[in-house]
């Protein structure tokens, strides 16, 4: 799925962060939960023990001064008035919040009685609800008159909400910032394992990756180095074989080449030295494909747009219409002659059938991409993979008389791959065949410096 991060540290670290995030927030609900439980039972006692002592304290006065007195008392969320009627009237809607507050007062003062305690809240204003933070109480003193309380209840989130936000946001801080570290050094060996694999005879002979990491990691490192060794010795045991093979088959091709040269009759001479020749031809392009690219060309540093124009000049020298629009230089890293092979394949072989070829190239997402546009007949959709496989031609236009052993394009898809990138085809805008290759191009420091160096110099 396309949100999903896309690297084991991406979403490692991903997962921990929301991990983090939903546990904090149900951890902080939970301590908010348990924090207002303790402060309702806290000042529950307190307000009642509070309640009952300015109580007694008014019926302790003269009537005359008991106004003046719970006037005195009042303060901060306690507003205190005497009267010589309720001024409490019962809400049922509060009864359950209220319900402690009242077995407290009860328990402090028995003697008020069921009917000496009233308590009660705002109701509600048609849709709107009833001020939760208001409460109304009235107990009855001796002498039949009343202490009236109107009382401010302060609830609410305990705790500042920012400094819960800071300090949320820190341990989320320092979660990324070990997580970053730890899952670097986890997957930096993978990471070369990737590279590693993208260079596998790309670079020359295979090289040895580091085994180190985790267990897991270092099982991987050494199975991968195993495979390389494998695979290596299979290519050179293949190539030593197809070697000597082809060195048997061409003693006795070339002997009957010589005998050939007895015979009286010119037409049948003729006719035998082309079938040897086109067999010689064959058994020398088998071999050349078998053998891949273990070629021991060196690896070095080359301009792609070079070898472009270089092939395009030969086959305009040589009477085809083929045309090539480079952008600029780029440098490339791989085996200059195998890919020079693979590109001389290709545009040779749309210059064979077609009028007219076009050739451009262009560098996009790390990678240069290189278009052969020809106007012939194309090749049918179905059969797009299957040219590339090897002795694979298409009878209706492309024979052995005019399409050589089958091997073109082949050898030129697996150069291109042992460099890391691809080949395939596609409709051209023009009506005929178009041949897409994608190289990537190589990751270093020193690369722009050697880009505008070449630039500079062919400029």
């Amino acid at each position: 799925m396309r949100f999903l991060p896309d690297t084991i540290t991406s979403r490692t670290v991903a997962v921990l962060l929301i991990g983090l995030i939903a546990f904090h927030a149900v951890s902080i609900c939970a301590y908010q939960i348990g924090l207002d439980n303790e402060v309702d039972l806290t000042n529950e006692v307190r307000l009642a023990e509070r309640l009952i002592t300015i109580k007694r304290a008014l019926a302790g006065l003269p009537s005359t001064d008991r106004e003046k007195t719970a006037h005195s008392l009042s303060g901060g969320p306690l507003e205190v008035h005497w009267s010589a009627v309720p001024l409490t009237v019962a809400s049922g809607h509060a009864v359950e919040k209220t319900e402690g507050l009242r077995r407290r007062l009860h328990a402090l003062a028995p003697e008020m009685g069921s009917s000496g305690l009233i308590i009660g809240a705002p109701s509600p204003l048609g849709d709107r609800p009833a001020d939760p933070h208001l409460l109304l109480v009235s107990m009855r003193i001796a002498d039949a008159s009343w202490a009236n309380f109107s009382i401010a209840r302060l609830t609410g989130v305990h705790g500042s909400l920012s400094s819960i936000i800071a300090s949320t946001s820190l341990m989320a801080i320092g979660v990324l910032l070990l997580s970053i570290l730890l899952l670097r050094s986890v997957t930096r060996p993978l990471r070369e394992l990737a590279s590693a694999t993208q260079r596998l005879y790309v670079d020359g002979d295979p090289k040895t990756i580091a085994v180190s990491g985790p267990r897991e990691i270092r099982e991987l490192a050494t199975a991968f180095n195993e495979l390389q060794r494998r695979v290596k010795k299979l290519i050179d045991d293949r190539t030593l074989t197809l070697a000597a093979i082809s060195h048997d088959l061409k003693t006795p091709l070339t002997r009957a080449q010589l005998r050939v040269e007895d015979l009286d009759n010119a037409e049948l001479r003729e006719q035998i030295d082309g079938d040897l020749a086109e067999m010689l031809a064959m058994v020398d392009s088998t071999l050349a494909f078998l053998k891949g690219d273990q070629t021991g060309e060196p690896v070095q540093d080359f301009d792609l747009k070079a070898i472009l124009d270089s092939i395009c000049d030969d086959l305009s020298d040589a009477g085809h219409h083929v045309t090539f629009s480079p952008t600029r230089n780029i440098v490339l890293r791989g085996r200059h002659l195998a890919l020079k092979r693979a590109f001389n394949n290709l545009i040779a072989n749309a210059a064979k059938y077609a009028t007219t070829v076009t050739v451009a190239m262009a560098c996009r997402d790390g990678a240069v991409e290189v278009l052969i546009d020809d106007d012939g007949p194309g090749i049918p959709a179905d059969q797009r993979e299957a040219v590339f496989q090897p002795f694979y031609r298409i009878e209706a236009s492309r024979n052995r008389a005019t399409g050589g052993t089958g091997l073109g394009l082949t050898v030129a898809r697996t150069i291109i791959r042992g460099h890391g990138g691809d080949v395939t085809l596609h409709d051209a805008p023009s009506g005929g065949l178009r041949a897409r290759v994608h190289l990537p191009l190589p990751v270093r420091t020193s690369g722009p410096k050697k880009q505008k160096d070449i630039e500079a110099k062919s400029a």
